[in-house]
C-alpha cells in the first residue's frame, strides 16, 4: 500500500491496484457493488476538484452459468468523493466490442496470467522496447490475416519526472510472426 498523492485540478500518475492506498480502496468499495458482475481494479488515478475524483481502470466480468459464454470487458469508472460520500460520476467501456461467438471480432479481455501464447509473446516483445516502461495488464486479440492485438497498459516514460499513464497499445502480428504497426493511445479519464 502506498501513500496517496492527489493532484490539484488534473489527474496524477497512474497507480497499480496492488499499490492502492486506503483512500483508493475505500472509493473502489463503492463501485464494487454492482449486481451480476465481478469488478477487479487494475489501476487508478486521482485528482482534487471540490472533493476527489478517483478513476479506476477495471476488468468487468459477468457472473454467468458455466455453460454460458462470458465476455469480459475493460471499463474506466470514475468515482467522486466529497465529505465521505461516494458517487459514480461516469463509466466508459474501453475494450473493443465482442461478438458471441467472436467470429471476426476481438475476443473478451484477458488478464496477464490468462494470455494466449501469441498475446504473451507480443506483450514480452513490447515490454522489451527501451525508452518507456510498459506494465501490460490485459489484452484482446482478433484473428485476421495475422493477429490484431490491443494491450491495456500502464506506461511510464523512462525519464526523471516521467508520469505514468494508462494507455492502449494496438499492434499487428503478420503471418510471419513479426509485430508491426504499433500504436500507443493514451487513455484520459
Amino acid at each position: 500500500m502506498s501513500q496517496t498523492i492527489h493532484n490539484l485540478g488534473a489527474y496524477g500518475s497512474v497507480v497499480l491496484a496492488k499499490d492502492f492506498s486506503k483512500d483508493f480502496i475505500n472509493a473502489f468499495e463503492h463501485i464494487n457493488q454492482r449486481d451480476g458482475v465481478k469488478i477487479t481494479p487494475l489501476a487508478g488515478q486521482s485528482q482534487v476538484v471540490n472533493g476527489i475524483n478517483y478513476a479506476f481502470y477495471c476488468l468487468v466480468e459477468p457472473v454467468v452459468a458455466p455453460d454460458v459464454a462470458k465476455v469480459n470487458k475493460l471499463e474506466l469508472i470514475v468515482i467522486h468523493a466529497l465529505d465521505d460520500k461516494y458517487t459514480e460520476s461516469s463509466e466508459r467501456v474501453l475494450s473493443r466490442p465482442v461478438l458471441v461467438p467472436p467470429i471476426g471480432s476481438f475476443d473478451g479481455v484477458a488478464l496477464r496470467g490468462e494470455f494466449t501464447e501469441a498475446e504473451q509473446a507480443a506483450a514480452e516483445q513490447i515490454e522489451s522496447l527501451i525508452g518507456v516502461d510498459y506494465d501490460i495488464l490485459a489484452a484482446q486479440q482478433q484473428v485476421v490475416a495475422g493477429l490484431n492485438f490491443v494491450f491495456y497498459s500502464v506506461v511510464t516514460p523512462a525519464t526523471r519526472n516521467g508520469q505514468a499513464f494508462f494507455a492502449e497499445i494496438e499492434a499487428f502480428r503478420n503471418l510471419d510472426g513479426r509485430l508491426e504497426n504499433f500504436n500507443l493511445i493514451p487513455v484520459k479519464p
